[in-house]
């Protein structure tokens, strides 16, 4: 048995419907209940939290396993294991953006514009400090619980948050000078935990699962089939995750190589794949049913 801390709010709807994904339901006797189970290698216990305070409470072994933002790993400094990273957001497969932002009309393009003794709203206190500290100016943290948007002008001059599409900031007549660091979610694990053969044994069985659900939608398998003298020009062009699956049955001259890339890439790699000589590309989306290219 192993504990679990899902985070509450923005990152609910997702880490549900990755659990989910991954044949790993959540079940809640009532759907804001903050306790539920995943029946799973016997029965996981499963509670909600803020997702800045699910590095703490994994950290201090409250539970074995915990889902939340790269940003609240960073801000908190807890010390976990990352088992697994997932570049996406709320709304979107990518990962959000920790950012500085002015107002519109500010004259700053970047942190270097901005005077000393500048005060900055922030939910994220550490990293904006030591943010500030590398850049060689001195700021003045003001600590926001929220909408840190409206904190400016009265209480501040400039803001460090998160930002996922930037409509927010758009709305509010802001705008975004550096981009702090990129964010997606992580599961964590209490170093304890992670360090006993047992429990390390089911949890990296629950990120094998979550990788696979998550993999799924964004990105396709290629299987290429070549003729083996083509087979430099053709390895050279594969996606980074790529292995060879061996000869072809009955034609020892075609050799079949596979590999994985996101959706977003595959026109462009199955051009090249054919021009490299590939006389077959098959794109199969993980979950999904198969498509075919063929060089004319």
């Amino acid at each position: 048995m192993i504990s679990l801390a899902l985070p509450t709010g923005s990152l609910e709807r997702r880490a549900l419907e990755l659990f989910a994904a991954a044949g790993l339901d959540v079940r809640r006797p009532f759907e804001r209940s903050y306790r539920g189970t995943i029946e799973y290698a016997g029965t996981a216990q499963v509670a909600f939290y803020k997702p800045r305070e699910i590095p703490l409470v994994v950290q201090n072994g409250s539970f074995d396993v915990g889902l939340t933002g790269a940003d609240w790993v960073e801000e908190t400094g807890a010390e976990v294991e990352v088992v697994e990273s997932f570049d996406y957001s709320r709304n979107t497969e990518r990962p959000w953006r920790l950012v500085l932002a002015v107002p519109a009309d500010h004259p700053a393009t970047s942190v270097a514009d901005l005077a000393d003794g500048v005060r900055v709203a922030t939910e994220y206190p550490n990293i904006g400090r030591r943010f500030f500290q590398d850049a060689g100016r001195r700021a003045e943290v003001v600590v926001s619980y929220g909408a840190t948007e409206a904190k400016i002008p009265e209480l501040a001059d400039v803001m460090v948050d998160v930002v996922e599409t930037g409509h927010s900031l758009r709305q509010n007549n802001l705008r975004v000078i550096e981009t702090i660091r990129t964010c997606g979610a992580q599961l964590i694990a209490n170093p304890a935990a992670y360090a006993d053969e047992r429990r390390r044994a089911v949890i990296g069985k629950v990120a094998r699962l979550l990788r696979g659900a998550w993999v799924g939608p964004a990105n396709v398998l290629l299987t290429v089939r070549a003729p083996a003298e083509c087979l430099p020009q053709v390895t050279s062009a594969m996606p980074g995750r790529s292995w060879r699956a061996g000869a072809e049955l009955g034609d020892e001259n075609m050799v079949v190589l596979q590999g994985v890339l996101p959706s977003r890439d595959v026109p462009e790699t199955i051009d090249v794949l054919l021009s490299a000589g590939a006389v077959n590309v098959t794109e199969t989306g993980i979950g999904i049913l198969a498509t075919n290219a063929t060089r004319p």
